[in-house]
């Protein structure tokens, strides 16, 4: 890692359809890593404190090539969020003014487990205080410092599974029973779950046999010097393979020897909940302009929409990508939007609870405009934040018994 500088970025990928969902800035030097730094002086815990906020603000100062339609992740300890959290509050209002009106991405913490004290009370109060400031909240490397107990009280945004965990994943039964543990936990609350160290493809399999949609590690990207995700995207070899229908019809079974028809109340495939086909969308806030969602659009050409946040996460507008380009790209289009509010174009999104099934989901999609029949479905967690979106092609492949698997 040294090779980088003092800082690297590192995306963040999405397991299913290969994208990168964030990119996390870490830091190579030694002196710059609060456990060594502490070690050479006589530091008291609120030293060590804002010495690691201190740093967590240079690494995101580090570069302003920031992809603004994905978080950035950044390393503090629980240490500092309980004595400096002040001084990471700085961190969003810095890097606006560095970014010199310049679109800025979203802030995640990645809190690692405590080096000398975080009183759980202390530690609930300042992850809730960032939290209205605006931060998005990931615990880092669980499975070797957060208990299940905090992850279900505090419900971060994200939970990050230990390298070492992942690593032992493939070989050792008891690394597979914590996991399972924290995924069983983590859904039964919403949150998401993401892999760290991912080096190995028997590695990537037991992730995804976990059904843990997110992950990092130098078998799927390596680190960079530049912060940007032009260009990053999953191997086409570590991609899920995908498995149709079959192309003719069963042989039909004899009555007799028919087994006895599902119950409607039986959970199913197309009553799976929407989260299990959540996509990170590519998210602006609402005061960009025309031209930064163009630009977003053109570094994401995946993607097919762009979802507008206020300050509080919420989605307040929605950009389809062709709709969209056609009134860009129509006479005089550019020089009547490019520096204007991205908003004056926007729809309202169609939002559903990310505890919707895919029946719902589908019924929704079918009724009201038809227009936007096939618009994406940003979904909602439950303080009305965007948890993401979900394709209406993907609810038509699961309903039809089209899917993707490891």
């Amino acid at each position: 890692m040294s090779d980088y500088g003092r800082f690297a970025f590192e995306p963040v990928l999405n397991l299913v359809n290969g994208r990168p969902v964030g990119i996390e800035v870490h830091r190579c030097q030694a002196r710059d890593q609060p456990e060594l730094a502490a070690r050479g002086a006589v530091w008291g815990p609120r030293q060590l404190a804002e010495f690691d906020a201190g740093i967590a603000i240079s690494s995101a100062l580090h570069d302003t090539d920031y992809d603004s339609t994905v978080p950035v992740h950044v390393d503090v300890l629980a240490d500092t969020v309980v004595l400096a959290r002040s001084r990471i509050g700085q961190l969003r209002s810095s890097l606006h003014n560095r970014a010199e009106g310049r679109p800025t991405p979203p802030v995640l913490l990645e809190i690692n487990p405590a080096l000398s004290a975080a009183p759980p009370d202390a530690f609930a109060e300042g992850v809730a205080a960032l939290r209205a400031d605006g931060f998005g909240i990931a615990f880092d490397t669980v499975g070797r410092g957060f208990g299940l107990d905090l992850i279900a009280e505090l419900q971060p945004d994200l939970v990050k599974i230990d390298a070492s965990l992942v690593a032992r994943l493939p070989h050792v039964p008891h690394a597979r029973t914590v996991v399972q543990a924290l995924c069983d936990v983590c859904r039964a609350v919403g949150v998401r779950v993401s892999a760290l160290g991912v080096t190995h493809p028997d590695e990537l399999a037991a992730v995804r046999d976990h059904g843990i949609p997110w992950a990092q590690g130098p078998l799927l990207a390596g680190s960079r010097r530049r912060p940007s995700t032009v260009g990053i995207l999953l191997p086409v070899d570590l991609m899920p393979r995908i498995h149709g229908a079959p192309a003719s019809p069963p042989a039909p079974v004899p009555a007799a020897r028919r087994p006895s028809p599902v119950p409607r109340d039986e959970p199913a495939a197309r009553l799976a909940a929407l989260a299990t086909f959540t996509q990170a969308p590519v998210t602006l806030p609402e005061d960009v302009t025309a031209e930064a969602v163009r630009q977003a659009l053109a570094d994401h050409p995946h993607v097919g929409c762009v979802v507008l946040l206020d300050p509080q996460r919420r989605p307040v507008g929605f950009l389809d990508r062709n709709r969209f380009m056609i009134a860009i790209s129509g006479p005089f289009g550019r020089a009547l939007y490019a520096h204007r509010p991205a908003r004056t174009l926007a729809e309202e999104p169609r939002t559903l609870a990310a505890t919707a099934d895919v029946r719902a989901a589908l019924a929704y999609c079918l009724a009201g405009d038809r227009t936007r029949t096939y618009d994406d479905v940003v979904l909602l967690d439950e303080r009305g934040r965007c948890a993401g979106i979900v394709r209406v092609t993907d609810l038509l492949q699961e309903a039809t018994g089209v899917h993707a698997a490891a």
